[in-house]
């Protein structure tokens, strides 16, 4: 039977009208919603819902759960009802997790046998059997590699962080007016900081109303983007002068990009780190058992040559968190494609991890015009 749009309200409202949904008003109307919004093509997101569904044009998407609470309990109700009444229902409606549209599956029911077959009857069927099994077997998903592990169950929510720089509005080198750019104000509130202490910049910079990413961004977000396909998975995309703690608290975080936008990952990262600790455009090794304290700087003008950080570590309540830090746009560039690589992975975790989970690990990468990278590890501290 073809899905059509007749059956897709078929289901909907079968749905609706079950008595699991009967006492759920709301969650019933947030599925119609949601089915007519993924209808018409509409891009669903948390403002989105909270204004047209909840009918609240004064939501704060940083600090309002009701959304994600709703549609949480609208999940566990569908898994409810497939679990009892809609058990033998064709096609099921989902919401995957992370997502708000809705999709239907069809219900696969396995055929029996209907008549006894005689040796030569079966005997392609054998062969074809046997043929299916040798491609299912060079199909079977890759084993997932370990520091990947949690970041590509299906079970986990992955969020991937651009470092992104906060910019002002205001007059430019020309004399007109466009994005600009200082490195020691990277947030809304730095910024309405440096207007009190420079009241005659009032009127003449404004907060930008997009931020700034370099070549970096693009490059990491391809070498994820392919790695996380390569095991039938897949992530979100945020950035960092965007990113709220609620957010980074729904699962896994990947953060790539510069340490000198101030972002939130560093705390994170110090937090975690039981020798490390960055500081401005410092890094200090200190307290380990075997290896002697040392300071690396990360300040440098240069484009081509520079320090870059990968750490993973456990992140907030039973997520984990996977960093790559660096100044310019080389080390993350090149830490991120040898951390998605499958024979340089196996290659760490045989040679540094030695049943680690956790570890930071200093690069020191070399790079013409911000491409052909070359690295050298500095060093590596499994925790």
């Amino acid at each position: 039977m073809q899905l059509t749009k007749k059956i897709e309200q078929e289901v909907v409202s079968k749905i609706r009208d079950s008595e699991t949904f009967k006492n759920a008003p709301t969650s019933r109307g947030l599925l119609q919603y949601l089915y007519e919004a993924t209808k018409r093509g509409e891009h669903l997101k948390e403002t989105v819902i909270e204004l047209e569904f909840f009918k609240n044009s004064q939501t704060d998407e940083k600090s309002n759960p009701r959304v994600r609470v709703n549609i949480y309990n609208l999940r566990k109700k569908l898994a409810a009802y497939y679990a009892s009444e809609g058990s033998t229902d064709a096609w099921q409606l989902k919401i995957d997790k992370g997502q708000y549209k809705v999709r239907f599956v069809k219900k696969q029911v396995p055929a029996g046998w209907v008549q006894k077959l005689s040796w030569t009857q079966i005997l392609p069927y054998a062969l074809l059997f046997i043929a299916l099994i040798l491609l299912l077997v060079n199909k079977m998903p890759l084993k997932k590699p370990l520091l990947w592990e949690s970041f590509l169950d299906s079970d986990t929510s992955t969020n991937v962080i651009l470092g992104d720089h906060f910019g002002a509005m205001g007059k430019t080198m020309t004399g007109g007016r466009g994005w600009t750019r200082d490195f020691q104000i990277n947030s809304v509130d730095e910024f309405y900081d440096l207007l009190k202490r420079k009241p005659e910049l009032q009127g003449v910079l404004r907060p930008a109303n997009y931020s700034y990413t370099t070549r970096m961004a693009a490059m990491a977000t391809q070498h994820l983007q392919q790695f996380f396909q390569t095991y039938d998975q897949q992530f979100s995309i945020r950035f960092s002068t965007q990113i709220t703690l609620p957010e980074i608290k729904e699962g896994n975080a990947v953060y790539a990009g510069p340490v000198k936008n101030d972002n939130q990952f560093i705390r994170f990262f110090n937090d975690a780190n039981p020798y490390f600790k960055l500081s401005g455009q410092m890094l200090e090794l200190s307290g380990h058992p075997t290896k002697k304290d040392s300071s690396f700087a990360f300040g440098t003008s240069s484009v081509d040559q520079e320090y870059a950080i990968v750490s993973k570590y456990p992140g907030i309540g039973a997520t984990e968190h996977f960093v790559f830090f660096s100044e310019h746009d080389i080390g993350v560039s090149a830490t991120v494609e040898y951390f998605t690589n499958v024979d340089s992975l196996k290659t760490f975790e045989t040679k540094y991890l030695k049943g680690k989970k956790y570890f930071t690990a200093l690069f020191r990468v070399r790079g013409k015009n911000r491409v052909d990278t070359d690295l050298k590890m500095e060093t590596v501290v499994g925790f």
